[in-house]
């Protein structure tokens, strides 16, 4: 009896009890979520990601209708909502990963999507649950957990471990596939066939958005970056100075105008985010603009090793920056852009020619 009034109430309240749970779920995840490389997190994600592919196996042993053992009949009303529940909880927890590694500059799109990805999850899956949809977004979401999870155990990133991790992801995929064909749950062989190929275009649109740098550069995340006309050493920390406009509020946090002499250097600073035990070379890509068009001028590098909170830092610099647009690329080994760092070069101009009003002395601890 209480279950059935348990039902009942789900049902008619199913709405706004969506919409608490959503947004409940949301921070608690925000508030609860440690480091992208704490094991108590991810067992507990990697839980939620095996229990969903039972459930999902579940909803295409019942909507097969084959042989449904009488328990099965009894929790078909629950299935569902599981189903938005586990869901639910990757994607949050997805977006909240994300969100820590990706800038206004690169990966934005890839984040984007994961969070419409959570949206839609909140409002499709209370009209309609297709099982080869879900399929495919269980290889999404596996290929997504994946591509963090197999660097922080390998303690390296590549485009090879990316592509095992996609691979990885394609097993329990295909795991359901094949219990959903056994269990008659793809109402024919043409959705059969459209949900294997929709894994492998998912799975070739996926290398590609890697290769490109669409996808962030998870585990690692830029914590802080900027150019500064001097950074030194202080102790356990990194202070940076700089000159910048009084903007109250709205002050910037590193020097977006350069008024130097010649001869005068230029810093180029960033902390970078990685998992313990991973190690990562992180280069500083100068890049001057000319001629309408992006010119690299140097590639410096320096060995990231992974642990540290508040992201390892490093520096790079440069003397006798011509004038004009410049940028600072923060990228890994193998080319995958991190965060640009754009900045404005006027060399020898006089205080009298610069903007008002007069720029003062800013400080910043790393």
């Amino acid at each position: 009896m209480r279950v059935a009034q348990l039902s009942d109430f789900w049902t008619r309240h199913e709405r706004w009890l969506g919409v608490l749970f959503f947004a409940g779920g949301i921070v608690w995840d925000a508030l609860t979520l440690r480091r992208i490389d704490n094991w108590v997190d991810n067992t507990i994600l990697l839980s939620y990601f095996m229990a969903l592919v039972g459930v999902i196996a579940l909803h295409g042993r019942i909507i097969g209708g084959r042989r449904v053992p009488p328990l099965l009949i009894r929790v078909r009303h629950w299935v569902r909502p599981a189903i938005q529940f586990l869901l639910g909880a990757l994607l949050s927890a997805l977006v909240i990963f994300y969100a820590r590694t990706i800038t206004w500059t690169t990966g934005s799109a890839y984040w984007a999507a994961l969070v419409i990805g959570l949206i839609g999850n909140e409002i499709l899956l209370r009209r309609r649950v297709s099982f080869p949809a879900l399929v495919v977004t269980l290889f999404l979401v596996g290929a997504t957990i994946a591509a963090y999870l197999v660097p922080v155990v390998a303690g390296r990133m590549g485009l090879d471990l990316y592509r095992l991790a996609v691979a990885l992801a394609v097993i329990p995929a295909g795991l359901l596939v094949a219990y959903g064909a056994r269990h008659r749950a793809f109402k024919s062989r043409m959705r059969l066939l459209a949900t294997l190929v929709g894994v492998a275009v998912l799975a070739v649109l996926l290398d590609t958005a890697y290769r490109h740098n669409w996808i962030p550069p998870v585990p690692l995340a830029v914590q802080a970056g900027g150019i500064y006309e001097n950074v030194r050493r202080d102790g356990d920390d990194f202070v940076a100075t700089w000159q910048s406009r009084d903007w109250g509020l709205f002050d910037r946090d590193y020097a977006h105008e350069l008024y130097v002499a010649d001869g005068d250097t230029v810093f180029a600073f960033s902390a970078v985010f990685a998992p313990t035990g991973l190690r990562e070379k992180i280069y500083h890509v100068w890049q001057h603009r000319r001629s309408d068009k992006w010119v690299s001028t140097d590639r410096i590098g320096y060995s990231v090793l992974g642990g540290r909170d508040g992201g390892y830092r490093g520096i790079t610099f440069k003397r006798q920056l011509a004038q004009g647009r410049w940028r600072v690329l923060v990228e890994t080994s193998d080319g995958r852009i991190l965060t640009r760092i754009p900045f404005e070069m006027v060399r020898g101009a006089a205080p009298s020619e610069r903007p008002k009003p007069t720029a003062s002395l800013r400080e910043r601890r790393f």
